[in-house]
């Protein structure tokens, strides 16, 4: 018999819309964020936000503050 509630419940949740589907908290924060970006590997290519985690990678030719 709990099975049958369970299953009338999460059907009256997903026509409710209470399922729908909304933007993950991270882009948000990233958006709003003043990075601090740190090294996070030994050849210091690699940095991370240290507030948001966001990762960005050094490209060819771009200079490394950390060197």
């Amino acid at each position: 018999m709990y099975i049958i509630e369970l299953f009338l419940k999460l059907k009256e949740d997903f026509k409710s819309g209470k399922f729908k589907k909304q933007p993950p908290k991270k882009e948000v924060e990233i958006e709003k964020c003043d990075h601090l970006f740190v090294p996070i590997d030994s050849t210091k290519r690699i940095l991370a936000c240290s507030k948001c985690g966001e990762i960005y990678k050094l490209k060819k030719g771009e200079t490394n503050p950390f060197e």
